[in-house]
């Protein structure tokens, strides 16, 4: 008498489970690569809303904003809003109006480092690139001292203004290549080179703060001081080459790599992203452009300039 066989060999069963195996290996870096192009398309969208947000500013104010309003290391501790960035001043072009409603008062009234925290830690989606996994940072109360009460860091963001393709001090530089810095006061007349051809806005990549008691204030907002809210084109993007600032910390060991180097007189922050190849920018026209990492170091540096005279090579 014959059995009829009614189930699978041990063989059968590992080569299913090695084609299953294969089929999943090829499946996911398409899944992979769909979820990035997403989430790329969602951090153009932000910085596109950035560059309008910013635009409006300019037809309300018939100014841009400053990159940094006051500089806390020199006589004006007491100058309201003292150390704050370009961001605040901006919320009711971001769909902001009820935040930008309770700080009104308070930029009006006291140093910015005084800002509630409950304020000054709200998260600003459209501030937040969805590819870096360390986005909406926020800092900590840590102390108590004059001129005012307890410091927070606040909300870090990953989209900064530009500078400028150099270094900048916090003490010295009022007067840099780019359109935002310190007490800046640019129009859309300060751009000679075209709209087209100056950045506005590039991305960064946070750092977590909190790592062994340790802080990073880049992509800092509200005290922005030691201009944490600005970003240079002096190297190209997603450059091996260490950001410079007061305070931070940068792991070559982390997935999201962003090295720095303490520096108490000079400044740099470049633009990095988790973005495969390249990061994205926001130019003058408030158009939104991806910048490869290999883009020529000249021609990244002239699209820093706002009247440099030069004419930048494709990118």
């Amino acid at each position: 008498m014959t059995h009829k066989r009614t189930g699978f060999t041990l063989v059968e069963l590992l080569v299913v489970i090695a084609i299953i195996g294969v089929l999943i290996a090829l499946l996911l870096p398409a899944v992979q690569q769909a979820r990035e192009a997403a989430r790329r398309m969602t951090c153009s969208n932000h910085q596109k809303q950035l560059g309008l947000a910013l635009h409006n500013y300019h037809d309300t104010h018939l100014v841009f904003p400053p990159g940094v309003f006051c500089d806390g290391l020199n006589d004006q501790l007491n100058s309201p809003p003292h150390s704050m960035s370009w961001m605040p001043v901006i919320l009711p072009f971001l769909e902001q109006t009820a935040l930008h409603a309770q700080l009104k008062p308070l930029m009006e009234s006291m140093n910015s480092n005084a800002f509630p925290s409950d304020l000054m830690n709200t998260k600003i989606e459209t501030l937040m690139c969805p590819s870096d996994p360390n986005r909406g940072q926020t800092g900590e109360v840590h102390g108590v001292g004059p001129p005012v009460p307890d410091f927070n860091d606040g909300f870090h963001g990953n989209y900064l203004l530009c500078n400028g393709n150099e270094e900048i001090t916090t003490t010295t530089d009022n007067n840099a290549s780019g359109m935002f810095y310190y007490l800046s006061k640019t129009d859309f007349a300060a751009c000679t080179d075209g709209t087209a051809n100056t950045v506005m806005a590039a991305e960064i990549l946070l750092v977590p703060s909190n790592v062994s008691g340790a802080r990073d204030w880049r992509g800092r907002y509200y005290r922005a001081d030691h201009l944490s809210s600005i970003v240079s084109t002096r190297l190209p993007p997603n450059t091996t080459a260490s950001d410079k600032m007061r305070t931070c910390q940068g792991s070559p060991n982390s997935p999201t790599y962003a090295p720095c180097t303490p520096d108490t007189n000079t400044q740099v922050i470049y633009a990095r992203s988790q973005h495969p190849g390249g990061v994205m920018i926001t130019l003058m026209d408030a158009s939104v452009q991806f910048v490869s990492e290999t883009v020529n170091t000249q021609t990244w540096q002239d699209l820093g300039t706002r009247s440099g005279g030069e004419v930048p090579g494709d990118y």
